[in-house]
């Protein structure tokens, strides 16, 4: 879902670049040399608040999470071409307006390259910022990791505790065993030595009842 922020923004750079387009096809090119500037320093006034409009889409962009960053810097990609082309159109009509002694073309060239090195500026910030947020995402990502391998050892560990019990309760079942066996082998013998014996003195009494 959208930032409801940005898409305030574009809302507000939509109805600015509305505004900019009227005044320079209807006002400008009707307005009379005094009335040029006034026109102009309006234009410049939209022009200043469509630019702003346009750096809290960049933020908004810049603060979007993964799965809606990349539609939201698409969407603004579009915007700022569209302040750009709307910059030469204005820079254009201006040329077109201007007379011999009008005076706002200097001005406006230094206020170009303000502009020109905030927006360098701007992006420079930006790309600042998503190595932060890359850095950051990067270190929980570790801290991540670092906690699964830790559980996972842990559960080695238990796995290795009961492995040793396992194999401590074979060790008694095996010496169980062992004992029963012998305990069998020895009650055997006693067994077919009493029958032995009991064999031997039956025949001793037919002996002696026969003799």
């Amino acid at each position: 879902m959208a930032s409801s922020s940005f898409d305030n923004a574009v809302d507000d750079f939509t109805e600015l670049k509305k505004a900019i387009e009227n005044l320079i096809s209807n006002k400008l090119a009707r307005a009379q040399k005094e009335n040029r500037k006034l026109v102009l320093n309006d234009i410049n006034r939209r022009l200043d608040a469509a630019e702003v409009a346009l750096k809290e889409m960049q933020r908004e962009v810049d603060k979007a999470s993964a799965g809606t960053r990349p539609k939201l810097s698409y969407q603004f990609r579009a915007y700022q071409s569209e302040f750009n082309n709307l910059t030469r159109q204005i820079e254009s009509a201006k040329q077109q307006n201007s007379g011999p002694n009008d005076s706002w073309n200097q001005p406006d060239s230094t206020r170009r390259q303000v502009v020109g090195n905030q927006g360098a500026v701007e992006r420079s910030t930006a790309a600042i910022t998503r190595t932060e947020r890359l850095a950051v995402e990067t270190e929980n990502i570790g801290n991540e990791i670092t906690t699964e391998l830790g559980q996972q050892r842990e559960q080695l560990v238990r796995t290795r505790d009961m492995l040793n019990q396992t194999d401590s309760a074979l060790d008694k079942s095996r010496r169980t065993l062992l004992n029963m066996a012998r305990k069998a082998v020895t009650n055997k013998i006693a067994l077919i030595s009493i029958i032995i014996v009991e064999v031997l003195i039956l025949a001793s009494v037919l002996y002696w009842k026969f003799k």
